[in-house]
Formats: C-alpha cells, structure tokens, sequence
C-alpha cells in the first residue's frame, strides 16, 4: 500500500469517528442556541480557479460541523492585502483561524495579537517560512498542506525530461515564470524544477510574470520570441498555466511540441493534460485544505485536539495521464 493510500485511509477513518461525534455535538450546540464561528483567511479567492477547491472544502465542513465559516482574501490573489483581511478577521472576533503565510512578516502582527485570546490559529496551503525558528516562528497549532514544493518540481522536471526522451528529442533551454516574486512556495517550486533540469545540463530561465492571463501570455509571447530553442516550461499555478495554453494555442503549438509541467488544478490544466498539452500537475489536495482547516478548528476548539505531527501533509503528488479521467470527474463535482 502507498503512502498515499494510507494517508486517504487515515483521513477515512477520522472523518467517520468525527461525523459521529458532530451528531452528537451539533445538538448540543442548537440546543443551547449557539453557533461556532471560523474564519480563513487566504492570499487568493475564487477569481482564481485553484481556490474554489479549498473554498467548497470550507464550505462542505461548515454543514458537516454545523459551524458558520467565512473565507477572506483577495478574488484572485494579493500577499501585501493579506494584513487587511486577517484584521477583519479578527474583528468578526470567530472561534478560530486559519490562514495562509506566504509572507509571514506581513500577518505575525495581527496573529500575535489574536494568538492572545487562546482561540485556535491553523496554517493552511502554504507554512511559516520560520516554522522551525521557536524566535521567528507565526503563533499556530500546526500546518494543513503540501510538504513538498522543492520535490513537486523536481518531479516536474524529470517528468519533463523523461516524456522528450521517449519522444526521442532534448532539452535544448527550459523556462520558469513566476508569477509572485518573493512568494516562498512559488519560489520552491521553481528552483526544485531548475535544479534536476541544470543537473541534466539544461538552462533555465526564471522570468517574472503576474496573474494576469492576458498580460502573462504577453511576457511569454516576448520571452519565446527571444528564445526560440526553448521547449520546456514549468508553470507554478492555474492562471500561469492558462498564459501558457494562450500562448502556445496563439503560437500554433501543438502537443509535444514543448513540455509543459505545472503546479495545482483547474478544468483546463486536467483538459490539457488529456489533450497531452501537459505532461502532468502537481497537486497538493486542495478540497482537505479548506475542509481539514475547519475540522481541526472545531476539534481544537471543543476538545483541545491536535495531531501528533507539526503538519499534516496533502502533497506533494502529481497527476497525469494515467488517472486524469476520474481526475476530471472529480473536478466537476468540486472536489478536485
């Protein structure tokens, strides 16, 4: 049995121990006429597709615990408004918290000040750079989310390598664009992907982009014309990737012309990865992100639970070809 496998069988198990005891808790709770409140707060939001995973993941434990929850953030993504939306956060004054670091500087302030209430504080998505600094380190009861950016794209990367190799080409140059510069998940993702590329005697190129699809594609249409032996490239998220498809549908590319990789989920990164566009994505579980945020939220709250472990880890795995039909399935259900 896989680690993955064990891991979807543990989450299985607490998941039915848990329905049993929001039974009995849910009652208890409307008998006495009140209603937990959690808030997460996040660099993104839904005008991004990635983040309406994790928001339906929110939003199905909200019913499940019988809990009021409230997602605050960007519509699409912003780190420097990320201190506005923790402060309305804290002034809804909710039973608990969880929130995304990709910048822990900008959020150590307000978390600090709400760490005081004794209320609970989960990090979720993306951890505290300074996890392991005790002087540094966010005021949270632990992290929900990948492990694993530097290995997702290292596997990137070798799963490019391999897929020209079968198709009996090379490598000539490869290309990262990083959409939010100084994002410490991004940034890990995309020196994982160059160092297994340069290992292989492959240049790669980081080129700074931004979320914006049309204006991305614009920056890659330049970088291409620049560069026009480059045949790799490695996107670090849904948006990023969209700039890609529109590049390379404007560019006539067709499948395997350049090996594309990515990071996260959306409808069309898994239609590409169908098309054979994409190699494969790496992803990072995103439903139990927003569901598992809530659900320890409420068990810290009501029976001052924790697990055993500083995370609890929901990737890094990557999905290809192989199981991208059930995959898609799954997407239009919300739940991938």
């Amino acid at each position: 049995m896989n680690s993955r496998s064990k891991h979807f069988i543990t989450v299985v198990a607490c998941l039915v121990v848990i329905l049993g005891l929001t039974l009995t808790v849910s009652g208890q709770v409307q008998a006495q006429g009140a209603k937990q409140k959690f808030v997460l707060v996040s660099h993104g939001g839904p005008g991004n597709a990635f983040w309406k995973t994790p928001i339906k993941g929110m939003e199905d434990a909200g019913k499940i615990f019988g809990v009021d929850v409230q997602w605050l953030g960007d519509p699409v993504d912003s780190i420097p408004d990320m201190p506005k939306y923790l402060e309305q956060a804290i002034a809804a004054n909710p039973d608990g918290i969880g929130i995304t670091a990709p910048n822990p500087d900008l959020i150590k302030d307000g978390l600090t000040r709400y760490a005081k209430t004794g209320k609970p504080i989960i990090v979720f998505n993306t951890d505290d750079k300074n996890a392991n600094d005790p002087d540094k380190r966010l005021p949270y009861l632990f992290y929900i989310g990948t492990t694993g950016e530097f290995p997702g794209g290292q596997g990137n990367a070798r799963a490019a390598l391999a897929a020209a190799k079968a198709a009996g080409k090379k490598i000539a140059r490869a290309v990262c664009p990083i959409q939010e510069v100084g994002h410490s998940a991004l940034e890990a993702r995309c020196a994982g992907y160059t160092e297994v590329m340069k290992q292989a005697g492959v240049e790669v190129d980081k080129l700074t982009t931004m979320n914006d699809i049309n204006k991305n594609a614009g920056v890659l249409t330049d970088y291409f014309k620049a560069h026009p032996e480059t045949n790799a490239i490695n996107t670090l998220g849904p948006n990023p990737a969209s700039a890609y498809y529109l590049w390379a549908k404007d560019a006539g590319k067709k499948a395997g012309d350049v090996f594309h990789t990515t990071h996260d989920t959306s409808p069309e990164i898994f239609a590409n990865i169908q098309s054979g566009m994409t190699i494969q994505t790496v992803d990072q579980e995103p439903y139990y992100q927003g569901f598992g945020t809530v659900e320890w939220l409420w068990l810290n709250a009501n029976y001052k639970l924790v697990p055993a472990a500083p995370s609890i880890p929901t990737g890094p795995t990557f999905i290809t070809s192989k199981d991208i039909d059930k995959i898609i399935a799954l997407n239009k259900a919300g739940y991938r």
